[in-house]
């Protein structure tokens, strides 16, 4: 969180009063920290964890999934695909010589 110009001059005056009056206790409190207490030690080398963090998670979701669709069996497929027959298509098959025909009987021939 950085501190707003007016917070900075008011910093500013209360270390400038310590350094007056205690010369002692400023050196001390001056070896502490950086002009920006916030800013991280190493900012290179803060700005890349998050991105490495979120490869690996990339990453390993991925493997995940390939391992998920690869080891998934598969539905079994039928060996011999019949087609359907509708009645439209039908077509009936031929009688062999010498067998009867089931269907309706023949007239039978006038007498005369």
């Amino acid at each position: 969180m950085s501190l707003r110009e007016h917070e900075r001059r008011i910093l500013a005056q209360i270390e400038k009063q310590l350094s007056e009056d205690a010369p002692e206790l400023a050196g001390r409190l001056e070896a502490f920290g950086t002009e920006d207490p916030d800013a991280p030690a190493d900012p290179g080398l803060r700005s890349w964890k998050p991105w490495v963090a979120c490869g690996l998670i990339a990453a390993i979701t991925a493997g995940l999934l390939v391992l998920l669709f690869v080891l998934t069996p598969s539905a079994p497929q039928p060996e011999n695909p019949r087609p359907v027959e509708t009645s439209q298509n039908t077509v009936p098959d031929p009688v062999p010589e010498g067998d009867a025909v089931d269907g309706p009987p023949e007239p039978a021939e006038p007498v005369g």
